[in-house]
């Protein structure tokens, strides 16, 4: 034993072959016989720490599969190679999955409430262990489901985790919101697309009766290529998207020279230590006098977009345009000797001036934005038939096309190319992007006449993504999380594409040693490979030795002194 069997510090508990159950090989059945005790171990739990000794046993029977294996069926108070208690095991999976606690939390709870000797790091170790465990059980699960279910409406997506990352890669049935494949790519073509679509299809033994998916190039080649008798929806939210970013550039270009004017008022920028007589009041700073009023200003600019619903380029013009009607009027019964009235209509004047230059760009975005608001508004009516829809959506685009010829735009459709949205292009530029997604977008918009379900948007991709970097975000408590992301993003997205009766399922009966070290090591695959070129990891810098090894004339290839020795 390692320790004494007695002491006040812990208590020792046995685990011997329990008294419910008969004293046979739970494997072929034959009588069992006392093989060895171990050498005993402490385990933390919430109730104290216990040193646990396990009596192993064995089969009589020389044929069994069990021989020279050593089991105890009863019930151990650790979980895995670890000395915390499967108690601690199954609080921290409480928290960590059904409350979203930060790791850090979780920590703090342990050491104060329960008063276990435990580091963050180790907190944060069985986090991963849960997560991967819980994971995997969701796996199984899926397959189960769609052993029931063997037609899925494939929707998938890819996450650019940022700078220097590589792509994950989201598949999902849309019809059961289930996660069918994850993977993390550096990079993507129709046909390494296509390798992974039937891969999943035969790893399920599942045919696919549709997909939905955003346009990209890719996406859209591999479906044309390979599968082109299957329904291919395109993403009717990121269709708006795509209109509606347009539309957001040109509204900046009444935001930022609105924000840029108010930022630079007199009576915002004046020095607030310089006191000037204001007459019948006494001295004061011009910045005290119209505090007020600059404080409005500065609260208008800082106005959101909100997608879809508020352009903060139209609102802050037209709020503007409201203010200076009503200043005026206050103008107009002032004294225009007092230092106060010219600095009131001077900040007038200014402001005025800024909205005149800008009145033209404003009839345009709020000529878009109706236009949009049409637009919208046909997506949304879920009463009318697909066919309608498409037939007054297409009336709505001749309208915008006219327009767009009108101001000048090449009057063939075919010779626009696409372009990124930008502040710096024009009103007509963009009349006629919005035509080009249109015919561009069009034949996949309704796609989704053919599904068992009206499925018309990939956003639980979306959602699944989103999800799963705000938990990593919360986890790791900064934005830039890639890392995460390449190292257990695939994990946290299985978690939010599942029940929540999965999430609350008792993690310690899930639990297997077996698989837990084998989601270990992979765990540990992944980061290695995400670290192995960080600029902090202790590691020697010898890749100009690999280079002239095999770019120096005196040195031979790798490949050839493999062909040598071949």
């Amino acid at each position: 034993m390692k320790y004494k069997t007695q002491s006040e510090d812990y208590e020792t508990r046995r685990i011997k072959w329990p008294k419910w159950l008969p004293r046979k090989c739970p494997f072929c059945g034959a009588k069992i016989q006392h093989l060895y005790a171990d050498n005993g171990k402490k385990v933390h739990t919430l109730n104290g720490i216990i040193y646990q000794i396990v009596t192993y046993y064995e089969c009589t029977n020389n044929k069994c599969v069990s021989l020279q294996k050593p089991f105890n069926p009863n019930m151990r108070f650790d979980y895995g190679s670890r000395e915390y208690g499967a108690d601690v095991f199954r609080i921290i999976a409480e928290e960590f999955l059904l409350y979203d606690t930060p790791i850090k939390s979780i920590y703090k709870k342990l050491s104060k409430k329960y008063n276990l000797k435990i580091s963050n790091r180790t907190v944060a170790r069985i986090c991963d262990d849960i997560l991967n465990l819980k994971s995997y059980q969701i796996d199984e699960n899926t397959k189960a489901i769609l052993q029931e279910h063997p037609f899925v409406l494939m929707g998938f997506d890819g996450q650019d985790p940022g700078k220097d990352g590589k792509a994950l890669w989201l598949f999902t049935d849309v019809l059961t919101g289930r996660v069918l494949h994850t993977v993390i790519l550096d990079s993507v073509d129709f046909n390494k697309l296509h390798d992974i679509i039937d891969q999943i299809l035969a790893k399920y033994h599942i045919s696919v009766i549709g997909f939905v998916s955003d346009k990209q190039n890719t996406i859209i080649k591999c479906c044309n290529t390979f599968y082109p008798n299957i329904p291919h929806q395109f993403c009717q939210y990121h269709f708006l998207r795509n209109t509606w970013n347009h539309l957001e550039c040109l509204d900046s270009t009444i935001f930022l020279p609105l924000k840029k004017t108010l930022s630079g008022l007199y009576i915002h920028i004046a020095n607030s230590s310089v006191k000037v007589h204001f007459e019948n009041k006494g001295k004061f700073s011009v910045r005290e006098v119209f505090a007020e009023m600059d404080r409005d200003f500065q609260v208008m600019i800082k106005a959101r977009n909100k997608t879809f619903k508020h352009l903060r380029g139209l609102w802050l013009y037209e709020t503007l345009q409201s203010t200076c009607n009503e200043m005026r009027k206050h103008e107009a019964e002032m004294n225009p000797q007092f230092r106060f009235s010219k600095i009131f209509s001077k900040t007038l004047a200014t402001i005025t001036a800024a909205l005149a230059k800008l009145s033209r760009v404003f009839s345009e975005v709020t000529l878009l934005n109706d236009k949009f608001t049409d637009i919208r508004k046909e997506f949304e009516d879920s009463t009318r038939q697909w066919l309608d829809q498409q037939v007054s959506l297409d009336t709505i685009y001749k309208e915008i096309w006219l327009l767009a010829v009108s101001v000048g735009i090449d009057p063939d459709l075919s010779k626009l190319r696409s372009f990124l949205p930008s502040k710096n292009r024009r009103y007509v530029e963009i009349l006629g992007e919005w035509c080009r997604l249109w015919e561009s977008y069009r034949p996949g918009l309704f796609q989704y006449r053919y599904f068992p379900e009206p499925i018309k948007t990939n956003n639980g991709c979306e959602n699944g993504f989103s999800q799963e970097k705000q938990k990593l975000i919360r986890r790791a408590g900064k934005m830039k999380v890639g890392h995460l992301i390449g190292t257990r993003g695939e994990a946290y997205l299985r978690i939010t594409h599942c029940s929540r009766e999965e999430l609350e399922s008792d993690i310690v009966q899930e639990y297997s040693q077996a698989i837990i070290r084998l989601l270990q090591a992979q765990q540990q695959q992944k980061i290695a490979e995400i670290t192995q070129y960080w600029r902090k990891k202790d590691r020697r810098y010898g890749g100009f030795q690999k280079d002239i090894i095999n770019f120096y004339p005196l040195y031979p290839t790798e490949e050839e002194l493999v062909n040598k020795e071949v």
